[in-house]
C-alpha cells in the first residue's frame, strides 16, 4: 500500500494540528500493525523497503525511518509522533521482569505483510544515538532485570562511569 503524494502531504501536515487523543491499542500485534502501516504510508511511489528503528533507554526515546533508494542511497525520515508513542506502549506491554525490556527495535519492512521485527533486550546498534550512563541508570530503575540479564556493555559503562566519578 502506497499513498498518493497529496495524501502523504496531508499526513505530514497533520503534525501541525491539535493532536487528537490517541487510540489505545490493546495488543502487541495491533501496535506492530499500526507502526508498519504508518511507515508504509511514508514511502513515496517506487520506494519499497524501509527500516523503522527505535531506541528507548531510560528517558531517551527516539525513532526514525531509513529508506533505501534504488540507487543505493539512504533517506532518513522522522515518523509521526504516534509511532514513537505506540512503540513506547509496546516496550511497556512486553516488559518481562525475568529479562527486562527491549532497548532497541528494528523493523525491516518490505510490504504490508512482509516485515521482520527485532526487539533487542541486550544490543543497541552502533549507528543509533549514544546511550549515556544516566539513560542506563533510568532504564534499569524503570524496567528492573536480574543482574545476569544486564548486558556486558551496559555493565561496563556503568562501572567505568562510577570509577571515573568516584
Amino acid at each position: 500500500m502506497t499513498l498518493s503524494r497529496p495524501e502523504r502531504i496531508d499526513l505530514l501536515l497533520a503534525r501541525d494540528r491539535e493532536p487528537e487523543p490517541r487510540e489505545q491499542l490493546e495488543s502487541l500485534g495491533a501496535i506492530e500493525r499500526f507502526v508498519i502501516d504508518t511507515t508504509i504510508a511514508m514511502l513515496a511511489p517506487g520506494q519499497k523497503f524501509a527500516l523503522l528503528w527505535s531506541l528507548q533507554v531510560g528517558e531517551q526515546a527516539v525513532a526514525g525511518v531509513q529508506i533505501k533508494e534504488r540507487d543505493g542511497t539512504v533517506t532518513n525520515l522522522m515518523p509521526p509522533i504516534e509511532v514513537l508513542e505506540y512503540l513506547t506502549d509496546h516496550k511497556r506491554m512486553s516488559y518481562n521482569p525475568d529479562i527486562g525490556a527491549w532497548l532497541s527495535a528494528e523493523i525491516f519492512i518490505a510490504g504490508p505483510t512482509r516485515y521482520k521485527t527485532n526487539y533487542s533486550t541486550v544490543a543497541v546498534a552502533d549507528w543509533m544515538p549514544e546511550v549515556t550512563t544516566d539513560d542506563l541508570t533510568a532504564e534499569f530503575a524503570a524496567f528492573p532485570r536480574p543482574d545476569a540479564e544486564i548486558p556486558d556493555w551496559a555493565r561496563s559503562q556503568l562501572d567505568w562511569d562510577a570509577r571515573r566519578t568516584g
